[in-house]
């Protein structure tokens, strides 16, 4: 839900975090090399930490006592976390994963022609991925991979803020997935991963006019974009 100069505005800023994301995708594979274990049994569990940066992309179609709001609009701040993926080789190619991460909150802000109002509200949320995943490469060496899944994001607290008795419902959709694993010995390596979400909630409020409150609902599209980096462990 944001102005096209604003939205202009972020854009380069995913554009910035997706170049870092694939220039250590780059430079990585220069400063690894391909291990094996020791027993020559490969290692199917891996558990990854990292950071992460949710960017949003938003837009929404708001209506006020049952009637379209033209115009009506906000933003959602961006959100820096720490991640975690748990996952599962089913081939030596082919891993089940599931990423969560730390509940952060994100900050609506209004804009359009709700302008100047001020924070609409706020929203701390849970996210998590669900994907099946395509590693190239061999076993023990550097291994990009593609994959696609499932977000579910759960809503854990809403916040008032102009709107009241704000309220809006967890989330459902599908999303992409890609990245590199880079280890740095038979058990221990750094990764780099990009997902793409296309979700939407449902939200519903109370507005205040010069007549009284005002029932209102929202359909916002948030399609965010997520980055990470961060260790990677083997067992």
């Amino acid at each position: 839900m944001a102005s096209i100069p604003y939205g202009y505005t972020r854009a380069l800023r995913k554009g910035g975090v997706l170049a870092g994301v694939a220039g250590l995708c780059l430079m990585l594979p220069s400063m690894a090399q391909a291990q094996q274990s020791p027993d020559g049994k490969e290692r199917r569990f891996y558990v990854r930490l990292g950071a992460a940066r949710v960017m949003f992309d938003e837009k929404a179609d708001v209506k006020l006592a049952g009637q379209p709001l033209p115009g009506a609009n906000a933003t959602a701040s961006n959100n820096n976390g720490v991640s975690l993926d748990i996952g599962y080789f089913l081939t030596p190619n082919v891993s089940v994963a599931a990423t969560v991460g730390v509940p952060p909150t994100s900050t609506l802000t209004a804009s359009g022609t709700l302008a100047g109002a001020g924070t609409l509200g706020k929203v701390t949320y849970g996210p998590g991925l669900y994907s099946v995943r395509y590693h190239f490469g061999r076993p023990g060496g550097v291994r990009p991979y593609i994959g696609g899944g499932l977000n579910w994001t759960i809503i854990f607290k809403t916040e008032d803020g102009v709107l009241k008795d704000f309220r809006t419902s967890n989330t459902v959709g599908p999303a992409i997935t890609g990245g590199i694993d880079v280890p740095l010995n038979e058990r221990i390596g750094v990764f780099g991963a990009a997902s793409k979400v296309w979700t939407s909630t449902n939200a519903r409020f109370r507005l205040g006019t010069p007549n009284g409150f005002v029932p209102g609902t929202a359909r916002v599209q948030l399609n965010p974009l997520i980055a990470q980096v961060g260790l990677q462990y083997r067992f």
